[in-house]
């Protein structure tokens, strides 16, 4: 029961995470998707705190689990659209259309069979795949806000794959090292995240 109660708490850690970062910076970002971004991430962990719990119905615990996952997929669309605008590419429509498309895909995926699978493929693609390509789309330009949010990508990746490798034989430690891997991804998006905006301040004062 001790495990049980410690890993609800390291999911309540990301909630707590993410609402004492918005309100740290939330006023620095001029990026309404990332601030949803944050805001998701850490409501979607808060409410699977509570899925988790065997102490709740099986039904309601379903349910919970469902809510959480479709606020995730929302979360990674967030931050999808939002590098899409920083990087410039909704210009490219294929890329935004794409993006909708597996978005859309994924939820009908977790519909039709309530696994975390469909939110582990989106982010992927949306953090690993469209993610990078905007933050590395201007090579020539590297910035310490943009090598953050590579740094929170890369730590968020990160505590997936600890997740997924040692889920079978290790699942109390993979899952809460995966849930402080979480948290400290944030801190590192949030950081990047008010970096950007002071970033496109400057560059057009200058213009």
């Amino acid at each position: 029961m001790t495990m049980i109660w410690i890993s609800f708490l390291s999911n309540i850690l990301i909630l707590g995470t993410a609402l004492f970062l918005l309100k740290l910076h939330k006023s620095q970002m001029s990026s309404n998707q990332f601030i949803w971004f944050i805001l998701l991430t850490g409501i979607s962990s808060g409410v699977a705190a509570f899925g988790h719990l065997p102490l709740l119905e099986k039904g309601l615990a379903n349910s919970l689990l469902f809510v959480s996952r479709i606020l995730s997929l929302w979360s990674i669309y967030f931050f999808t659209n939002g590098s899409i605008d920083f990087a410039r590419f909704h210009k490219n429509k294929m890329i935004r259309i794409t993006n909708s498309i597996l978005f859309l895909a994924m939820i009908l995926v977790l519909v039709w069979n309530n696994q975390f699978l469909p939110v582990m493929i989106y982010g992927i693609v949306g953090f690993m795949g469209i993610g990078l390509s905007a933050y590395f789309s201007d090579i020539n330009n590297v910035s310490e806000p943009k090598y953050y949010v590579v740094r929170g990508i890369s730590v968020l990746s990160f505590s997936a794959l600890v997740f997924a490798l040692f889920k079978e034989n290790y699942h109390f430690l993979a899952i809460n090292i995966s849930h402080i891997l979480v948290s400290f991804s944030l801190i590192l998006f949030s950081r990047g995240f008010v970096g950007l905006n002071l970033q496109d301040e400057q560059i057009n004062s200058q213009s």
